[in-house]
């Protein structure tokens, strides 16, 4: 099981857009270490790129856990960026924050964002709003629809205001492109969570900055019916085919959902 790590960072300290958010993204991170599980570790001074990373959790997560690691976070949603300059800054956190997105091609691309739920914002050709909050009500257990009472009901009308739908364009660059500016060479984790964008941030990286990388925490769509049907067979195998161990996706519960926790490392990089 993974490392509870909640007592590193005092979670009153923590900005987020919204209070249900914060609370969840530092359960999910700190608490049961889902972008770090267990038998996968960091050196000390750790190289992080943290692509997609909302309003900075996961870069706390690991200044905390790797006092001396380089993060790298990107976030290209202005609302959100704030909180995660914000947050860095309150802890200390020695990080690069880029205000853009990684994809597969410098310029700009179009995003829809959720003022109700941030972390579900995406490009605006992989948004998928209604599938997206009908997965946030499927979370919603019998048990806690009985809490509910006679609210339930009011549940749709709820997620209908979580999730609407503001436009922002946003800046996006290649990985690669990021990595010669910044002169990076290893980066120890490379964690992507961008809302079904993750195989276009792949294929940022050239063929001359694969072997830097050393691990990947992935959350890769496949949802049947939809264009990312079949992408964790497809990304799976690719990472095989570049030398990392990926064992079979984590089962967290969001497998039916078709999201999969991917962690690929490569052979003599687990050790801290």
């Amino acid at each position: 099981m993974p490392v509870d790590r909640s007592h590193l960072i005092d979670p009153s300290r923590i900005e987020g857009v919204n209070a249900h958010e914060t609370s969840f993204l530092y359960d999910e991170i700190f608490t049961r270490s889902s972008y770090l599980p267990d038998g996968m570790s960091l050196p000390s001074d750790a190289v992080v790129f943290d692509v997609g990373a909302n309003i900075g959790v996961f870069a706390l997560f690991a200044h905390a856990v790797c006092p001396d690691a380089t993060v790298y976070a990107f976030e290209p949603l202005p609302p959100v960026f704030e909180k995660l300059r914000h947050n860095t800054s309150v802890y200390g956190v020695p990080a690069h924050l880029f205000p853009y997105a990684l994809g597969d091609a410098e310029g700009e691309v179009d995003f829809t964002f959720y003022p109700g739920y941030t972390t579900m914002s995406a490009t605006s050709s992989h948004a998928a709003t209604e599938a997206d909050r009908e997965f946030i009500k499927r979370q919603v257990s019998d048990a806690a629809r009985e809490d509910l009472g006679d609210a339930a009901e009011l549940l749709d009308e709820m997620l209908e205001y979580r999730f609407r739908e503001v436009p922002y364009v946003c800046r996006t660059r290649r990985l690669s492109d990021v990595i010669a500016e910044q002169g990076v060479t290893r980066i120890d984790l490379l964690k992507v969570d961008v809302q079904r964008a993750e195989a276009d941030v792949l294929r940022g990286l050239d063929e001359a900055h694969w072997p830097l990388v050393r691990r990947i925490a992935l959350e890769v769509h496949d949802e049947p019916g939809t264009p990312t049907e079949g992408r964790l067979a497809l990304l799976s195998d690719e990472l095989r085919r570049r030398g990392f161990e990926v064992p079979p996706p984590a089962g967290d519960g969001l497998v039916e959902s078709g999201r999969h926790s991917v962690f690929a490392t490569r052979p003599g990089s687990s050790a801290a």
